[in-house]
């Protein structure tokens, strides 16, 4: 039994933000130091990166002892890079297990022109309503609005009508699992500070304004799942993940050629590739046989390609069918960003632009100061995602169901005539 990590009181005037990413091939930590200074907005300071993966790799299902030791260790590492003790974290739910509901909410609109006051009575009675069922509220969020049945409405404030009508869309999980991942990070002596959807973090994490406005998916690629989230006219529309990533590659290379785990996540990194090169029929691979000692067997690269090509497309094909079937969720999306460990394979991102039909480009965190390069890898766009999320927004939401006000519609309060202005620029 590790022994319980000693918590060093922090001072009243600093701020400091841990990011926790469990996944099943390692696990990240970041934490960072929030800056607000007056007259500016928040933005944060890496000041500590740890990343343990070396007992996690070697299955696909790690149990509570291993990701706890993993947990430990990651958040130690921070701990000493940064030399801050943290006693509370943001943390990452995989994609797979969330559960995602759209709502309208309807209210009267009091005086004839709507204010502020009319969309912050409608976004709090769609919170009360916008988890689904047998879930427990992670996320609200306004995606648009409508004034007497005007559509396509981002800002409404000094519109004239009778009737608001805000889409609401909402993610939730189920209890026990949020029970069973807060009790293992209990066991770590830590507290859980907030829990955030994954896949969204990584989009923020990698995705730049224009493609948010335009819509875009973006996909997480991780050992065991792989989660994504749909943006269109810049908020979350759409968000979950399946049940399928990286790791699947591995245990097929290991299946097929006959070697342990460990050299078959070994070949993928260091030769595989979704993508036959020039040669590579020639270049050979050598795979020593599981409980076989001494005897190695020979492939080339191009068959440990004809391996990896399908899963990587059945990856991208369970998300595509995922993606709702209406409008601009599915067939008008033209864009697509991959990203987390398993983008990296050469040619993935072929690969996802042929099974998608969409445009695609490797998404790699946006650069938060203090963070060292390697942390600025696909593999770490949910932790980079989460400290964003916390210094944006965190402050905002309250603990459970929290409002995201991430979409420009919902964080911007306009003046009276800036709805009227937007609007008018719409329609005419």
């Amino acid at each position: 039994m590790a022994k319980p990590r000693k918590i060093r009181k922090r001072r009243k005037d600093e701020t400091l933000a841990a990011a926790l990413d469990i996944g099943a091939s390692k696990v990240s930590c970041f934490i960072a130091r929030i800056v607000d200074e007056p007259g500016l907005a928040p933005h944060a300071e890496i000041v500590g990166v740890g990343c343990y993966g070396a007992a996690l790799n070697a299955r696909m299902a790690a149990t509570a002892d291993v990701i706890e030791t993993g947990i430990r260790n990651a958040v130690e590492a921070a701990e000493r890079m940064a030399g801050e003790n943290v006693g509370r974290v943001l943390v990452g739910v995989s994609g797979r297990h969330l559960r995602a509901r759209r709502i309208g909410v309807d209210i009267e609109i009091a005086g004839g022109v709507v204010a502020q006051e009319d969309i912050d009575d409608s976004l709090s009675e769609g919170i009360k309503i916008a988890t689904p069922p047998d879930c427990a509220p992670l996320h609200a969020m306004p995606i648009g609005y409508r004034v007497d049945g005007e559509e396509g409405l981002a800002d409404p404030i000094g519109l004239s009508g009778s009737v608001l009508s805000t889409q609401m869309f909402a993610l939730g999980v189920r209890q026990s699992y949020l029970d069973n991942l807060e009790n293992l990070i209990e066991h770590c002596d830590l507290g859980v500070e907030e829990f955030v959807a994954a896949p969204y973090a990584a989009a923020e994490a990698v995705l730049l304004d224009d493609e948010k406005e335009l819509g875009v998916v973006s996909i997480d690629i991780g050992a065991t799942s792989t989660g994504y989230a749909v943006y269109d006219n810049g908020a979350l529309v759409e968000c979950g993940g399946v049940p399928i990533g990286g790791g699947h590659i591995t245990r097929d290379i290991a299946q097929i050629f006959g070697a342990s785990l460990a050299h078959a996540e070994r070949v993928k990194t260091l030769y595989g590739a979704a993508l036959i090169g020039p040669g590579d029929e020639h270049r050979l691979v050598d795979f020593p046989q599981l409980g076989v000692s001494g005897e190695v067997a020979r492939a080339s690269r191009a068959d440990v390609c004809e391996v990896i090509l399908p899963r990587l497309e059945e990856v991208f094909e369970m998300v595509l069918d995922q993606l709702p079937d209406d409008g601009m969720r599915r067939s008008g999306l033209r864009r697509a960003v991959i990203t987390g460990g398993g983008s990296l394979l050469v040619g993935a991102r072929e690969v996802a632009e042929r099974s998608l039909g969409m445009k695609t480009r490797l998404g790699r965190p946006i650069a938060i100061p203090g963070s060292p390069e390697a942390a600025s890898a696909p593999g770490f766009a949910v932790c980079s995602g989460l400290i964003q999320h916390y210094t944006n927004l965190g402050r905002e939401n309250e603990k459970g169901l929290g409002l995201l006000r991430q979409s420009p519609h919902a964080r911007q309060r306009s003046s009276v005539l800036g709805g009227l202005d937007n609007w008018l620029r719409a329609k005419f």
